[in-house]
């Protein structure tokens, strides 16, 4: 099932023509029919058009119109020109506007659309607001899977502005990648705020979980999920899940509560090591079904990487899909295979994708945390399911930020491979268009993230849009 991730999103639809009134009038009906398709295209996209009032053929409409776009807090914006429109009106529009712009036109012989386009184009990259140039039929699949993929980019961008990162403790275990920048940064380059929660709210709130709470959070994992191994250790007994549930309930309160839309927990070293791991959370929280019953799925980074849980953000808001955060753990040269796993922090779903979410918790696995750590409670376990995904990871060093993305492919795991790696942890099996030194090159963190499908058209458009670099490998 396609998810409509543009559902929350309005797109502009802003028309120009001919800046002489006698060559306006005449050409008004043909830009106005025009105008109608592309207002049904935005639509198709499951986006919401605002579409002007009027053809800009004056300075002063093309300026109204713009105005009247922005005050509809449109994320970005069509023009459409199937003539040539004088230059200097999208160039006004634009100008007022400071939104990303698709500049559309049809590529009808009878129409000196392209060079309209053209012109208008090349006005707005000396402004310094390069646009997306789409020239051909506007009921092609290629206009419309162009448009849609500048539609979810610029929308996730738009649609990111304005959000909280909570970050639920500091650096873990020594990673400099997994800190985040610093809030002022990210608020100039994302628009997003990064506030912090220290870890003993979780254990100060936890202790408020009552006990039916925590009876019923736990009925609701054994009763639908594969299994719960309870007796293989004593890590993990129905009194330590009790436990690890109240900390997951926690959580969710802390995120409702400090309006979080998105968080990522320390967890190591502090609470796996004297406590219990926060797997539960790492794994629920981006699904779409947990104890509490169906869900929006919410981005949980582990180990308190906050870079990380960006990306996942911006790959969950570009595709509708829940995100997955990883560690590149092994490539396998003679298989051609990645393993990318970690101790709990990938998302249900992807236990076999099913739309039903409740078929995703039947191939799930509650086991006993590994002895390496020293607290108690379960890793939530699982063979992930075969099919395309989207990679990506956000980077930054002394020049800024820069988002890697790849498409590549999941495929088909055994269970036999999970013994070469650590077999209580969640596991995904791929394989990358590339060769792993040039990913390993590249790629400057441990940790990599995903969602289904192939959005990485979609990611350049955010990237452009948010004016950072963008690498596809």
């Amino acid at each position: 099932m396609t998810r409509r991730v543009s559902d929350q999103v309005k797109i502009g639809l802003l028309s120009f023509s001919d800046g002489r009134q006698r060559v306006h009038e005449g050409l008004a009906p043909t830009i106005q029919g025009h105008q109608d398709r592309l207002a049904a295209l935005i639509a198709a996209t499951g986006a919401t058009p605002v579409v002007a009032e009027a053809i800009a053929w004056t300075p002063r409409l093309a300026v109204a119109e713009a105005r009247r776009l922005l005050a509809a807090d449109v994320a970005a914006v069509v023009f459409n020109i199937p003539v040539f429109a004088f230059p200097n009106l999208p160039a006004l529009a634009a100008a007022v506007l400071e939104r990303p712009v698709a500049i559309l036109s049809p590529g009808e012989a009878n129409l000196p659309g392209m060079g309209g386009l053209l012109a208008a184009g090349g006005g707005l990259v000396q402004m310094g607001q390069p646009p997306l140039r789409l020239w051909g039929p506007y009921d092609s699949p290629a206009t419309r899977a162009a448009l849609e993929s500048f539609i979810r980019g610029t929308g996730a961008r738009h649609r990111l502005r304005g959000q909280v990162y909570g970050q639920i403790g500091g650096r873990s275990i020594g990673m400099l990648t997994g800190v985040s920048s610093s809030p002022a940064q990210w608020l100039r380059v994302f628009g997003v705020d990064i506030d912090h929660a220290d870890q003993s709210e979780i254990l100060r709130i936890a202790e408020q979980i009552v006990p039916a709470e925590r009876e019923r959070i736990v009925a609701w994992l054994e009763g639908n999920l594969r299994s719960v191994a309870y007796g293989e250790s004593p890590k993990l007994t129905r009194e330590t899940l009790a436990f690890q549930a109240a900390c997951a309930a926690a959580v969710k309160r802390i995120a409702e509560e400090r309006q979080f839309d998105f968080i990522g927990i320390k967890c190591h070293f502090d609470l796996s090591e004297y406590y219990c791991t926060q797997c539960l959370s790492a794994a629920f929280l981006p699904g779409r079904l947990d104890w509490d019953g169906p869900r929006e799925p919410m981005v949980c980074a582990c180990e308190a990487d906050g870079d990380g849980a960006l990306t996942m953000q911006i790959l969950q808001l570009v595709s509708g899909e829940p995100a997955l955060f990883m560690d590149l753990r092994h490539f396998d040269r003679s298989e051609n295979r990645w393993t990318l796993c970690n101790c709990g922090g990938q998302s249900i779903h992807y236990a076999r994708r099913a739309d039903d979410e409740a078929d995703n918790l039947a191939a799930v696995d509650l086991v006993p945390v590994i002895a390496k750590y020293g607290g108690v409670g379960a890793h939530v376990r699982y063979l992930g399911e075969p099919g395309a995904m989207t990679f990506a990871r956000l980077v930054h060093d002394g020049q800024g930020h820069r988002l890697i993305a790849f498409a590549g492919q999941a495929v088909k795991g055994e269970d036999s491979w999970l013994e070469k790696s650590c077999p209580q942890w969640p596991h995904l099996f791929a394989q990358f268009p590339m060769a792993p030194e040039a990913l390993l090159d590249r790629l400057h963190a441990n940790h990599i993230h995903a969602v289904a499908g192939d959005c990485t058209d979609a990611l350049a458009h955010f990237a452009r849009a948010a004016g950072i670099a963008f690498e596809r490998i």
